[in-house]
């Protein structure tokens, strides 16, 4: 029986992976099969390192109990590059009930935005909103295109929305996180991992529900 092929760039990003979980946890960390698989997917959907890396150093912020690669999933995928991460492993889909419902509270936040940042949101949701309110069987392709969509928007908005102060204390924690690998992944694909870090942040210190 032959060997399995051995793909030095996957074992690489696996074992730049499992040094993160022991420079956090202070101890031996060899990830188990299904994370390892769930390694293994991101990578082969293009998910970059430097995306992962600074995904598991946000999950352990808030919460240093964190402890496998399956616990830092949500963050990893709300950091991928637009598409990227699909393939690994795609999000729940939710009913078409809970998607009005999240709709609805994103609403609620977005209007107490200052001037008018949340116009663009705004306008987008509302047509989400009669998309789903008409719709019994919804092409969830498309629905999640514009969900997407959506969530570009809020991110951007809510970058919009913050005063200097909170500006000012989230480019100097992205900057931490930024160092903290920097020299170690690509330098590009960090600093664009950095901007979707910046507008997550933003959008949760904001307290803007995601729709997705």
């Amino acid at each position: 029986m032959s060997e399995p092929v051995r793909d030095p760039e996957l074992e690489a990003f696996v074992e730049a992976i499992e040094q993160a979980f022991r420079a956090r946890r202070g101890k031996e960390h060899v990830l188990a099969p299904r994370e390892f698989a769930l390694a293994k997917g991101y990578h082969e959907a293009g998910v970059s390192l430097a995306t992962v890396l600074v995904a598991i150093d946000a999950a352990f912020e808030a919460d240093p109990r964190t402890a496998s690669l399956a616990a830092c999933r949500r963050r990893i995928e709300e950091l991928a590059a637009p598409g990227a991460g699909r393939a690994a492993h795609e999000l729940e889909r939710a009913s078409l009930p809970e998607v009005g419902e999240r709709l609805d509270a994103l609403r609620e936040r977005l209007l107490e935005l200052p001037g008018r940042a949340a116009a663009l949101p705004l306008a987008e949701l509302a047509e989400l909103a009669d998309l789903v309110a008409v719709s019994s069987r919804p092409n969830w392709d498309y629905l999640r295109e514009r969900l997407h969509r959506l969530d570009a928007l809020v991110g951007a908005a809510a970058v919009e929305a913050l005063d200097s102060d909170q500006s000012e204390e989230l480019r100097a924690e992205t900057a931490r996180a930024a160092e903290r690998h920097r020299g170690r992944v690509d330098a590009r694909a960090l600093d664009e991992v950095v901007v979707r870090l910046f507008r997550l942040r933003a959008r949760e210190l904001l307290r803007l529900p995601r729709v997705e």
